[in-house]
Protein backbone atom coordinates (compact mmCIF):
# COMPACT_ATOMS: atom_id res chain seq x y z
CA UNK A 1 0.00 0.00 0.00
CA UNK A 2 1.41 3.39 -0.98
CA UNK A 3 1.15 6.56 1.09
CA UNK A 4 -1.90 8.04 -0.59
CA UNK A 5 -3.78 4.75 -0.60
CA UNK A 6 -3.16 4.49 3.12
CA UNK A 7 -4.38 8.06 3.63
CA UNK A 8 -7.63 7.22 1.84
CA UNK A 9 -7.98 4.10 3.99
CA UNK A 10 -7.62 6.22 7.13
CA UNK A 11 -10.21 8.71 5.87
CA UNK A 12 -12.70 5.86 5.66
CA UNK A 13 -11.97 5.02 9.30
CA UNK A 14 -12.63 8.62 10.23
CA UNK A 15 -15.94 8.61 8.39
CA UNK A 16 -17.28 5.68 6.37
CA UNK A 17 -18.92 8.09 3.94
CA UNK A 18 -15.93 10.39 3.47
CA UNK A 19 -14.09 10.29 0.17
CA UNK A 20 -11.38 12.53 -1.22
CA UNK A 21 -10.73 13.43 -4.83
CA UNK A 22 -7.56 15.28 -3.90
CA UNK A 23 -4.44 13.80 -5.56
CA UNK A 24 -2.43 14.36 -2.36
CA UNK A 25 -4.06 14.11 1.04
CA UNK A 26 -2.17 16.29 3.52
CA UNK A 27 -1.09 14.66 6.78
CA UNK A 28 -2.34 17.73 8.67
CA UNK A 29 -5.84 16.37 8.05
CA UNK A 30 -5.12 13.65 10.62
CA UNK A 31 -4.15 16.00 13.45
CA UNK A 32 -6.00 14.63 16.50
CA UNK A 33 -6.69 11.29 14.79
CA UNK A 34 -5.81 9.09 17.76
CA UNK A 35 -8.16 11.07 20.02
CA UNK A 36 -10.99 9.41 18.10
CA UNK A 37 -10.29 6.20 20.01
CA UNK A 38 -10.20 7.71 23.52
CA UNK A 39 -10.28 6.55 26.22
CA UNK A 40 -9.68 2.80 25.83
CA UNK A 41 -8.22 2.60 22.32
CA UNK A 42 -11.02 0.33 21.11
CA UNK A 43 -10.84 0.06 17.33
CA UNK A 44 -7.41 1.62 16.92
CA UNK A 45 -5.99 -1.69 15.70
CA UNK A 46 -7.68 -1.10 12.34
CA UNK A 47 -5.34 1.87 11.82
CA UNK A 48 -2.30 -0.35 11.41
CA UNK A 49 -3.88 -3.40 9.78
CA UNK A 50 -2.59 -2.61 6.25
CA UNK A 51 1.01 -1.99 7.43
CA UNK A 52 3.74 -4.60 7.41
CA UNK A 53 5.01 -3.33 10.79
CA UNK A 54 1.49 -2.76 12.06
CA UNK A 55 1.80 -4.92 15.22
CA UNK A 56 4.85 -2.93 16.38
CA UNK A 57 3.02 0.39 15.98
CA UNK A 58 -0.09 -1.01 17.65
CA UNK A 59 1.86 -2.26 20.66
CA UNK A 60 3.25 1.23 21.22
CA UNK A 61 0.07 3.21 20.69
CA UNK A 62 -1.93 1.04 23.10
CA UNK A 63 0.36 2.22 25.88
CA UNK A 64 -0.86 5.79 25.42
CA UNK A 65 -4.46 4.72 26.04
CA UNK A 66 -3.49 2.72 29.11
CA UNK A 67 -2.38 5.93 30.83
CA UNK A 68 -5.81 7.58 30.55
CA UNK A 69 -8.31 7.72 33.40
CA UNK A 70 -11.70 6.58 31.97
CA UNK A 71 -13.65 8.57 34.58
CA UNK A 72 -12.37 11.80 33.02
CA UNK A 73 -14.45 11.02 29.92
CA UNK A 74 -17.80 10.73 31.68
CA UNK A 75 -18.60 14.46 31.67
CA UNK A 76 -19.61 16.83 28.90
CA UNK A 77 -16.00 17.83 28.15
CA UNK A 78 -13.31 15.25 27.45
CA UNK A 79 -9.53 15.87 27.47
CA UNK A 80 -8.15 16.97 24.11
CA UNK A 81 -4.72 15.47 24.65
CA UNK A 82 -3.31 12.35 26.23
CA UNK A 83 -2.43 13.57 29.70
CA UNK A 84 -2.44 12.19 33.20
CA UNK A 85 -2.30 13.67 36.66
CA UNK A 86 1.08 13.13 38.29
CA UNK A 87 1.27 9.98 40.36
CA UNK A 88 3.02 9.55 43.68
CA UNK A 89 6.40 8.55 42.26
CA UNK A 90 9.47 8.66 44.54
CA UNK A 91 12.06 11.24 43.49
CA UNK A 92 14.68 8.51 43.34
CA UNK A 93 12.73 6.71 40.61
CA UNK A 94 12.16 9.92 38.65
CA UNK A 95 15.88 10.68 38.80
CA UNK A 96 16.64 7.13 37.65
CA UNK A 97 14.38 7.59 34.62
CA UNK A 98 16.10 10.90 33.92
CA UNK A 99 19.56 9.35 34.01
CA UNK A 100 18.40 6.48 31.80
CA UNK A 101 17.03 9.00 29.33
CA UNK A 102 20.34 10.89 29.19
CA UNK A 103 22.21 7.62 28.66
CA UNK A 104 19.84 6.59 25.87
CA UNK A 105 20.31 9.92 24.08
CA UNK A 106 24.10 9.58 24.34
CA UNK A 107 23.90 6.16 22.67
CA UNK A 108 21.66 7.58 19.95
CA UNK A 109 24.09 10.43 19.25
CA UNK A 110 26.97 7.97 19.04
CA UNK A 111 25.12 5.78 16.55
CA UNK A 112 24.11 8.75 14.40
CA UNK A 113 27.48 10.49 14.45
CA UNK A 114 28.43 9.26 10.96
CA UNK A 115 25.40 10.99 9.39
CA UNK A 116 24.74 14.05 11.59
CA UNK A 117 27.09 16.39 13.42
CA UNK A 118 26.50 15.34 17.02
CA UNK A 119 29.71 16.57 18.66
CA UNK A 120 28.28 19.64 20.41
CA UNK A 121 25.21 17.78 21.63
CA UNK A 122 27.28 14.86 22.88
CA UNK A 123 29.49 17.26 24.79
CA UNK A 124 26.39 18.94 26.16
CA UNK A 125 25.04 15.65 27.53
CA UNK A 126 28.43 14.82 29.02
CA UNK A 127 28.30 18.15 30.81
CA UNK A 128 24.87 17.65 32.40
CA UNK A 129 25.46 18.56 36.03
CA UNK A 130 22.27 17.32 37.62
CA UNK A 131 18.84 15.73 37.23
CA UNK A 132 16.59 17.97 39.33
CA UNK A 133 12.99 17.41 40.43
CA UNK A 134 10.98 20.65 40.53
CA UNK A 135 7.59 21.51 42.12
CA UNK A 136 4.36 21.04 40.14
CA UNK A 137 3.78 23.81 37.58
CA UNK A 138 7.43 24.89 37.50
CA UNK A 139 8.37 23.38 34.13
CA UNK A 140 6.50 25.96 32.05
CA UNK A 141 8.79 28.72 33.29
CA UNK A 142 11.91 26.58 32.81
CA UNK A 143 10.78 25.70 29.30
CA UNK A 144 11.25 29.34 28.29
CA UNK A 145 14.99 28.97 29.00
CA UNK A 146 15.50 25.58 27.38
CA UNK A 147 18.82 24.58 25.78
CA UNK A 148 18.01 24.17 22.05
CA UNK A 149 21.14 22.33 20.87
CA UNK A 150 20.13 18.84 21.96
CA UNK A 151 16.58 19.21 20.64
CA UNK A 152 17.76 20.40 17.23
CA UNK A 153 20.28 17.58 16.90
CA UNK A 154 17.71 14.91 17.78
CA UNK A 155 15.31 16.44 15.25
CA UNK A 156 18.03 16.24 12.58
CA UNK A 157 18.79 12.60 13.43
CA UNK A 158 15.14 11.57 13.20
CA UNK A 159 14.62 13.55 9.99
CA UNK A 160 17.62 11.78 8.45
CA UNK A 161 16.05 8.40 9.23
CA UNK A 162 12.59 9.11 7.88
CA UNK A 163 11.32 7.73 4.60
CA UNK A 164 8.85 10.45 3.71
CA UNK A 165 7.08 8.35 1.08
CA UNK A 166 6.26 5.44 3.38
CA UNK A 167 2.62 5.09 4.47
CA UNK A 168 3.15 5.70 8.20
CA UNK A 169 4.33 9.25 7.42
CA UNK A 170 0.66 10.13 6.86
CA UNK A 171 0.19 9.86 10.65
CA UNK A 172 3.14 12.05 11.60
CA UNK A 173 0.92 15.00 12.60
CA UNK A 174 -1.47 12.62 14.36
CA UNK A 175 1.39 11.32 16.49
CA UNK A 176 2.54 14.82 17.35
CA UNK A 177 -0.96 15.89 18.34
CA UNK A 178 -1.14 13.16 21.01
CA UNK A 179 0.79 15.37 23.42
CA UNK A 180 2.29 18.18 21.27
CA UNK A 181 5.62 16.65 22.25
CA UNK A 182 8.07 15.50 19.60
CA UNK A 183 9.78 13.06 21.95
CA UNK A 184 6.53 11.23 22.67
CA UNK A 185 5.94 11.15 18.93
CA UNK A 186 9.43 9.71 18.35
CA UNK A 187 8.87 7.00 20.95
CA UNK A 188 5.56 5.90 19.46
CA UNK A 189 6.97 5.83 15.91
CA UNK A 190 10.34 4.34 16.84
CA UNK A 191 10.00 1.15 14.72
CA UNK A 192 10.09 3.21 11.53
CA UNK A 193 13.50 4.80 12.09
CA UNK A 194 15.71 1.72 11.86
CA UNK A 195 17.87 2.79 14.80
CA UNK A 196 19.16 0.69 17.68
CA UNK A 197 18.04 0.89 21.29
CA UNK A 198 14.97 2.67 22.58
CA UNK A 199 16.25 6.05 23.84
CA UNK A 200 12.86 7.66 24.47
CA UNK A 201 11.49 4.76 26.54
CA UNK A 202 12.52 6.34 29.85
CA UNK A 203 11.04 9.68 28.81
CA UNK A 204 7.80 7.87 28.02
CA UNK A 205 7.84 6.25 31.47
CA UNK A 206 7.94 9.73 32.96
CA UNK A 207 5.13 10.93 30.72
CA UNK A 208 2.87 7.98 31.54
CA UNK A 209 3.21 8.88 35.21
CA UNK A 210 2.21 12.49 34.64
CA UNK A 211 5.70 14.01 34.40
CA UNK A 212 7.77 15.68 31.73
CA UNK A 213 11.40 16.77 31.40
CA UNK A 214 13.33 19.66 29.89
CA UNK A 215 17.02 20.33 29.32
CA UNK A 216 17.96 23.78 30.57
CA UNK A 217 21.04 25.41 32.11
CA UNK A 218 23.04 22.17 31.85
CA UNK A 219 20.50 20.27 33.89
CA UNK A 220 17.62 17.93 33.19
CA UNK A 221 14.56 19.23 35.02
CA UNK A 222 11.69 16.83 35.76
CA UNK A 223 8.29 18.00 36.94
CA UNK A 224 4.54 17.80 36.50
Amino acid sequence: MDKQSYAKYLLQLLDDEKESDEPDIDEALFYGYFQMYMPDGKGVEATFKPLEDGPAYLQRILQIYEMLAPEEFNGSAAPGYFTRKAGNVPNERLILYGKQFIRGLKELLLEASTKVDTVDSANYLLGIEEVRIVPPGSLDGIRQQYDPEIYETIFDIISEQKEYDEPIEVLDEAYYSIACDYWISYYLQWPRYGLNGDPFASYFKLYRRGYSAIFSENKLYIGS
